[in-house]
């Protein structure tokens, strides 16, 4: 099964984003746009894992998150990843007022690499992935109304659980089921 580790966005934040969206899509630029259900901050990527890992992985969650409170988030800055020369995806940013966020996931990185997962090559960038960009070619009015956004804000929000989540690929899209969730102590 294909999973992930993460945490989930209020209602109100993800009808921001989509609103956000909804002036980006007036670019007609060939993007697939995330769908609300698809919205999350991922803090680890773990892909095909065997049926058995879950409980091992509930295990390693409930040991990181004894150390981290509940904290809170902002959302802000929009962009393009890899750079705008090259644009593949486009994100709005997650902020955290401390160093919970950083924590929380270098933890998570941490313990599950201590169980197998291989650790990743890049630094953590905290974010919420909007759309993939199919065609750069038809990107332009996209990445100006990109430049004119990247500065957005929407509200914060707390962050009180993590959960993991099965990802199942289906040609309409993919369907999310978290299989369980752990919620932070510290």
């Amino acid at each position: 099964m294909r999973c992930f580790i993460a945490i989930s966005l209020p209602e109100e934040i993800k009808k921001g984003m989509m609103a956000i969206q909804d002036r980006l899509k007036a670019s007609g630029a060939d993007v697939s746009w995330t769908q609300p259900e698809g919205m999350h901050l991922t803090l680890k990527f773990l892909g095909e894992i065997e049926e058995k890992m879950p409980p091992q992985i509930e295990t390693v969650l409930g040991i990181v998150v004894a150390s981290v409170r509940p904290f809170l988030l902002d959302v802000s800055g929009m962009g393009v990843f890899p750079d705008m020369r090259r644009p593949r995806v486009v994100w709005i940013g997650i902020r955290g007022n401390d160093d919970s966020l950083i924590r929380l996931q270098g933890g998570i990185e941490k313990e599950l690499e201590m169980i197998g997962f291989p650790a990743e090559d890049r630094r953590f960038a905290p974010h919420i992935t909007l759309g993939r960009i199919r065609s750069p070619g038809k990107a332009e009015h996209l990445l100006t109304l990109i430049e004119e956004e990247k500065d957005m804000e929407l509200d914060g929000f707390k962050v009180s659980d993590v959960h993991l989540i099965q990802s199942e690929l289906r040609p309409a899209g993919a369907i999310y089921t978290k299989l369980y969730s752990v919620e932070l102590k510290g």
